[in-house]
């Protein structure tokens, strides 16, 4: 998968890899946990006209987002299921990311963003 979380003591740092990180313009995205209001699993399509700074083919989506007046990070190439972080006093609005196994991701966030 060429996208992986890191947790630290305080925030949770996405990796992107390969191609991702080449088509994102970007290799990871910190995190800090106390800025994490929401964690969902969502059905997260995005338009291919969306302004974006980044990657929008097909359904892939990499980069950096305008949805509304704030800018959203977005890295998937199938919009089911994927992982999204609803933020804020951070540089983007919502996190959404594809991953393998997102419920066991979800719940590790919520155990993180509990303890912090």
């Amino acid at each position: 998968m060429p996208r992986t979380v890191e947790y630290t003591n305080d925030r949770l740092i996405l990796h992107l890899s390969g191609l991702t990180s080449a088509a994102a313009l970007k290799r990871q995205v910190d995190i800090p946990f106390k800025n994490i209001k929401k964690v969902s699993i969502e059905d997260f399509k995005l338009s291919m006209f969306q302004f974006r700074v980044g990657t929008s083919v097909a359904d892939i989506r990499e980069g950096r987002f305008l949805i509304g007046n704030k800018w959203c990070f977005i890295s998937y190439e199938n919009h089911k299921d994927v992982v999204v972080l609803e933020l804020e006093e951070h540089e983007f609005g919502k996190v959404v990311f594809q991953i393998d196994h997102p419920e066991e991701i979800k719940q590790r966030i919520l155990e993180q963003t509990v303890r912090s």
